[in-house]
């Protein structure tokens, strides 16, 4: 009886052992996962966490993503786990931002109020380029053992934005050197014609610095005309939403200057059209010089037409006192004229007693055209010049037969070989 007792006992006193056992395995899960839990919420974080010890330069906690990133950064140079020297890092970070980073820390530990501090730096990746982080501190105050001051680090990869800024200020810097440099005006105004865009070129056309202009209505610094030209031209581009060029005059106090302007919409980021640029290209001296080759184009074509007109219209002189005018396919009013003028002028200038007209070469003799020629031989008869009229077909005779000419003091011959003949034997008379 006294053995089932004992037997009883000892099974429930094994029972109570497991329990108790039982019991302190689960009061230390719970003891364990209350104190990872905040470890855990750090290291779910995409950010770099860290506790530092600013005396000894110890790291006393980092989270998951900074040990990853150290370990696959090669920052631990093969060290042992856990939380490294804080100058044990130094080889990930840039040259150039150690010294911004120890400047960083020294402000985080002077602070006595809890202010936060931030700095910039760039660290090694895990492919082995940099990547930019934005790092925010804050004092801890000192362990509980009052001794060495912590501080709490935080950084996130600021990379993606570093590098839209660095597009921006070179996007920023390239429009700066066109502004200051293009020897174009350059400018853009808004739906109402305010300033937001001027160039150093503005500037010297109205007298006025960049300061001054922006954010002033263009149309109120023009003269009316100019003023309402531009505004239409601005109106024009803004409701059709395309580019155009036209050209425009500017005053300036030395004169007048020609500009083609070229304008254009300029769209926000949701397309809309809140502005219109204008580049203005001075052209002055590109229309003087046209003018120029204008005018000496002008003066060629006169040049080659007289030298034509001389050519189809040659007064030969044959001898002394005798000038000869082969005249050769058609002949219209213009140069019938050029006819009579060449035939009085040579007279005149050789003094010439007889001037031949050989026909011999026109084409179509019209009654228009033999009018031209009794006109010819009547004007150098006023200046006591005989005319010979030789070349006359059949059908000449019969066109001016037909129109009654008066050939009175005009020898007619039917070849210039006899024309020739009659002249140089009339010479010995005069």
């Amino acid at each position: 009886m006294d053995e089932q007792k004992t037997e009883v006992l000892e099974a429930e006193v094994d029972a109570l052992r497991k329990e108790v056992q039982r019991l302190r395995s689960r009061n230390a899960e719970l003891e364990e996962a209350g104190r990872s839990l905040p470890e855990r919420v750090l290291d779910a974080l995409p950010s770099l966490v860290y506790v530092l010890d600013l005396d000894e330069r110890r790291y006393i906690y980092w989270n998951r993503e900074l040990a990853e990133l150290v370990e696959l950064a090669g920052g631990r140079d093969g060290a042992a786990a856990g939380p490294p020297r804080a100058d044990g890092l130094s080889s990930m970070v840039h040259p150039d931002d150690i010294g911004r980073i120890e400047e960083y820390r020294a402000r985080v530990a002077a602070s006595e109020g809890g202010e936060q501090a931030t700095v910039e730096y760039r660290a090694r990746d895990r492919d082995g380029g940099f990547r930019w982080f934005l790092e925010r501190g804050v004092a801890l105050g000192r362990d509980p053992e009052g001794s060495g001051r912590r501080m709490l680090g935080s950084a996130h990869d600021i990379t993606a934005r570093k590098h839209t800024e660095q597009l921006l200020e070179r996007s920023e810097s390239l429009l700066h050197a066109f502004l200051e440099y293009t020897p174009s005006m350059m400018v853009a105004v808004d739906a109402e014609g305010r300033l937001l865009l001027v160039n150093h070129e503005i500037e010297s056309f109205y007298r006025m610095s960049r300061e001054e202009l922006l954010g002033k209505v263009v149309y109120d610094l023009l003269p009316p005309a100019a003023s309402a030209s531009i505004r239409k031209a601005n109106e024009e581009i803004a409701a059709s939403g395309r580019s155009g060029a036209s050209d425009h005059v500017l005053v300036y106090p030395d004169g007048p200057r020609d500009y083609l302007s070229t304008k254009f919409p300029i769209r926000d980021a949701e397309g809309k059209i809140y502005a219109v640029g204008t580049v203005s290209v001075d052209i002055s001296r590109t229309k003087q010089a046209e003018a120029e080759r204008a005018e000496m184009q002008r003066q060629l074509i006169e040049m080659q037409q007289a030298t034509i007109q001389e050519l189809i219209t040659p007064l030969l002189p044959l001898a002394r006192g005798v000038v000869a005018m082969p005249i050769v396919g058609s002949v219209d009013p213009a140069r019938a004229e050029q006819i009579l003028t060449t035939l009085l002028e040579g007279i005149a200038a050789r003094k010439a007693k007889i001037a031949i007209l050989d026909i011999t070469g026109v084409k179509d003799v019209d009654a228009r055209v033999a009018q031209s020629l009794v006109d010819a031989a009547r004007a150098a008869g006023l200046l006591g010049t005989r005319v010979v009229l030789t070349g006359i077909r059949p059908q000449i005779a019969q066109t001016l037969t037909t129109m009654g000419a008066d050939l009175s003091g005009v020898v007619t011959k039917a070849t210039l070989e006899s024309g020739i003949a009659y002249a140089l034997g009339r010479r010995s008379r005069f």
